[in-house]
């Protein structure tokens, strides 16, 4: 019987090791100890979010251009203004627009409203409506002209165009999409413009 008991001590022996082992493990630990004290997280903007807030001019709004539809000597080129800001951003009616030449000087250009004689387009001459962007929106405006030559007078070739959202607006560059920001070949806001010697545009209201 003493053996047993005896027996019956040795086999408990490694479950009360256990247990005193597992608490132990479990007081927390001093500082220092495996752990560190609480710290104040810096949080910083993405690189996407901090690019886009970087790229989104003073005014709240960024112009840009992707194309220029060519028929004939027929040019249409499709202007879209984005609402990179935080506010929302009225529009009704028609841009300003002016055409620069090397020097960033303004040419002697026509903008009139619509189509202006120029050529038939549908949509062109509808009548303009208010527009309201929130945040993330976009609207756009078509300019209209023809690559020709009416006249003796040498063709107005324009480098740079600026546009006025509306009357009141600060004057902005339109930017073509895709251009390589601080390129050594061209400038980021060159927008080579062939005029013919008629120098007029037609302007069409903004659209969305």
């Amino acid at each position: 019987m003493v053996i047993m008991r005896a027996r019956g001590i040795v086999a408990l022996l490694p479950l009360v090791t256990v247990v005193a082992m597992t608490g132990c493990g479990a007081r927390p630990a001093h500082p220092g100890e495996g752990t560190s004290s609480p710290a104040t997280t810096t949080v910083r903007p993405t690189p996407t979010t901090a690019s886009a807030a970087a790229d989104c001019p003073e005014t709240g709004v960024r112009l840009t251009t992707d194309s220029v539809d060519v028929a004939m000597g027929l040019r249409v080129m499709r202007v879209e203004l984005a609402n990179c800001g935080d506010r929302p951003y009225a529009l009704d009616g028609y841009p300003r627009v002016r055409v620069l030449d090397e020097d960033r000087e303004p040419l002697d250009v026509r903008a009139e409203r619509g189509s202006a004689d120029i050529a038939t387009v549908d949509g062109f001459d509808d009548p303009p409506e208010a527009i309201t962007l929130r945040p993330g929106e976009h609207a756009e405006t078509l300019l209209m002209w023809r690559n020709t030559n009416a006249s003796m007078n040498a063709p107005v070739v324009g480098e740079y165009l600026r546009i006025a959202p509306a009357r009141g607006r600060p004057w902005q560059p339109v930017v073509p999409v895709g251009r390589e920001r601080g390129s050594s070949r061209q400038d980021r806001d060159a927008i080579t413009m062939n005029l013919g010697s008629t120098a007029k545009l037609g302007v069409r209201a903004w659209y969305r």
